[in-house]
């Protein structure tokens, strides 16, 4: 009876928590999901203790329970890595490209960041459950670590370095045993670290977010809200919300976040802080034209490490006495690479004033069946889509890579590169020639390749969200409303303080002036009839 008692009152309370959490608002709720402990203590699973030496096996023990969870991974981008975009597949796996290290196939790394095992080729089973990769997300002991020339498997023995142990061997079972809700270490593994390293790629992603000073991120820091990824980032199903090559960036400026309906579906500023958060109606009224990272995100890389602003493919391959070097570069006491004999030149920035385009949540993306006109360099390879005239199309902050990266000179399309591999392959990384890695890179991309080849001049966006700063280092309002405007790459609208026309201005000093004639010819006037009807005017 006692223990029937206890379990009501325990079913009582439980249901007195979510009355009360419906209660709250839809961030309170948010965060109060977060902060709800887990319910199982996987260590206390038998199908976990057990010596694991091969990851899939792994997996295949957390299927016993989780009987759906890798069928709900495999309808996620994070898991195909491409959407159909007019009836062409496009993304990392296929047909799209950046101005990185180019294209997926023929970079086997890159897979060590994909949500599974044994991503090598195009005989990698897509719809095989046990490909799926759980520990990645889920870990919780900062132990797991996959090994970028395993393709997505985990170290199964030490690395070792000149007799140094480098990187241990993970432990499979004590991972397995130490699952939980993914946190930001977990996320920012791969979204930080994308592009060759840390902080290359993004510009407002690296791994300064895992524990951020509020004046790096007023959301994620732990002296405020600790937000984690998925605050933002909804989940369903293990969809992930966010910008795909397929789907906005955002779906509407509502408020409302809590709604049922977002899950796992996009959300924008708006809809925690609605479109008219400062109770000032001429700072409101920029929300209509103005994305609030504009204002709210001074400067990309604003944290410890620097970020890439170039890459030039075109130097790559060089050799001092026939052997590959590297020439490294201090930059605001941060060291880092300037050449690379592997991958070329690089230029690198922090604290960068971003550059700012329209955008309505959408990227056009370049396949490499794509042809363009090299005279009309640099080429933009992943544009913004948005103009001024469009209402859902709001001014936003970018970081634009620069980049040089080679194309079929006859065809007048891009080129992938076979970068990763033994000698033998045509790997760019090994061999350090570039016809052998183009015509690899050709064929594992089932591209054609003419054999001619040159460099082209690249544009690679890439919008800024992250590190939101404080409110009193938002970017002031002469920062654009001057004639050196932050805004100088945006000219179909008229800016004040920034444009000059000349039959405005004149219009407007005529005006100005007729006014101030008219006003004293009143006064004159005024003054004249006045002395005329006084009564001893004579």
């Amino acid at each position: 009876m006692k223990k029937i008692i206890a379990l009501v009152i325990g079913i009582l309370f439980s249901w007195s928590s979510v009355i009360s959490a419906g209660e709250g608002t839809a961030l309170e709720n948010t965060r109060i999901a977060k902060d709800v402990a887990g319910t199982a203590v996987h260590a206390n699973f038998d199908v976990l203790d057990d010596e694991f030496d091969y990851a899939p096996d792994v997996t295949l023990a957390c299927l016993e329970c989780h009987t759906e969870a890798a069928k709900q991974v495999h309808s996620t981008f994070h898991w195909s890595w491409a959407k159909k975009v007019d009836d062409i597949l496009v993304g990392k796996s296929q047909n799209g490209f950046n101005n990185y290290c180019v294209s997926a196939r023929g970079n086997e790394s890159c897979t060590q960041c994909h949500a599974g095992y044994g991503w090598r080729n195009e005989d990698f089973d897509l719809d095989e459950e046990e490909n799926v990769d759980c520990l990645v997300c889920h870990d919780t002991t900062g132990t797991y670590k996959k090994n970028s020339a395993s393709s997505g498997h985990p170290y199964y023995e030490d690395k070792i370095v000149n007799g140094t142990v480098v990187q241990k061997a993970v432990d499979l079972a004590y991972v397995a045993q130490h699952v939980g809700v993914p946190e930001r270490d977990n996320c920012l593994a791969c979204h930080a670290n994308g592009g060759g390293g840390n902080g290359v790629k993004h510009g407002d992603t690296d791994m300064s977010l895992v524990n951020p000073e509020f004046e790096l991120d007023v959301h994620m820091s732990p002296e405020k809200l600790n937000f984690s990824c998925q605050d933002c980032h909804s989940v369903n199903e293990h969809k992930i919300s966010g910008r795909y090559v397929d789907r906005k960036a955002f779906i509407d400026h509502d408020l409302n976040m809590g709604r049922k309906d977002r899950e796992g579906n996009n959300v924008s500023c708006e809809s925690c802080h609605s479109a008219e958060p400062h109770d000032d109606r001429d700072i409101d009224n920029h929300t209509a034209k103005v994305a609030c990272t504009a204002c709210h995100i001074p400067e990309m890389a604003r944290g410890p490490y620097l970020t890439k602003l170039s890459w030039d493919w075109s130097t790559a391959t060089q050799t001092k006495e026939g052997k590959p070097f590297v020439i490294n570069q201090m930059f605001d006491g941060v060291e880092n690479i300037a050449y690379t004999s592997k991958k070329g030149t690089f230029v690198w920035g922090k604290d960068v004033v971003p550059e700012y385009r329209w955008y309505k949540g959408e990227l056009g993306q370049m396949t490499f069946q794509d042809e363009f006109d090299p005279s009309k360099a640099p080429i933009d390879i992943n544009p913004p889509t948005g103009r001024y005239s469009d209402p859902d199309a709001r001014i936003w902050p970018f970081k634009i890579h620069k980049g040089k990266q080679p194309y079929d000179s006859e065809l007048n399309r891009m080129l992938p590169i076979k970068l990763y591999g033994r000698k033998g392959t045509g790997a760019l990384w090994t061999e350090l020639d570039w016809e052998k890695a183009l015509a690899a890179g050709a064929k594992l991309n089932n591209v054609e390749f003419s054999g001619q080849f040159d460099f082209i001049e690249t544009n690679g966006y890439w919008p800024i969200k992250h590190m939101v700063a404080p409110a009193d280092q938002a970017v002031a309002c002469g920062a654009c409303h001057n004639k050196e405007s932050r805004l100088k790459g945006l000219n179909d609208f008229y800016l004040v303080g920034r444009d000059r026309y000349a039959f405005v201005e004149l219009l407007g000093i005529i005006m100005i002036f007729g006014a101030v004639a008219a006003v004293s010819v009143h006064g004159v006037l005024r003054v004249i009839t006045r002395r005329r009807r006084r009564p001893d005017h004579k």
